[in-house]
């Protein structure tokens, strides 16, 4: 729909023309799904039945935004027409979602590092306690 960008700032500048991104299905996105929500995009998702499916609903609860995850086809559509419609809803989200995003466990560096460390040290404890 758009041209191709060449540079990062022209591309991410793309997002400006854009009111809602709709996160496909069943393969959804991931570096573009945080790349609109960091540039005030709300993403309207799917939930699946897999990883891969369900990686739109997993972010948008990190950053506090369920009810823009549907669990069926009809409540997708549903939701990106009524947020289509809420001009003034849409622009609330336009607002707050790169500073959701930022505050959330998603962008918490020092909170991922300690999870990770635990579950080495949980991994070790396993394995040095082995038969």
């Amino acid at each position: 729909i758009l041209s191709p960008a060449m540079a990062t700032s022209d591309h991410l500048a793309m997002y400006s023309k854009i009111d809602i991104a709709l996160d496909p299905f069943p393969y959804h996105g991931t570096t573009t799904t945080i790349e609109a929500l960091l540039m005030g995009v709300p993403v309207v998702t799917l939930a699946g039945d897999r990883h891969a499916a369900r990686v739109g609903a997993s972010i948008l609860n990190a950053i506090g935004a369920p009810e823009l995850v549907a669990e069926t086809e009809d409540e997708y559509v549903a939701i990106a027409r009524d947020l289509a419609r809420q001009v003034q809803r849409l622009a609330t989200l336009r607002t707050s979602l790169r500073s959701r995003l930022l505050a959330s466990t998603l962008c918490d560096g020092s909170e991922h590092t300690r999870r990770i460390e635990h579950a080495i040290r949980s991994a070790w404890r396993s394995w040095c306690q082995r038969p």
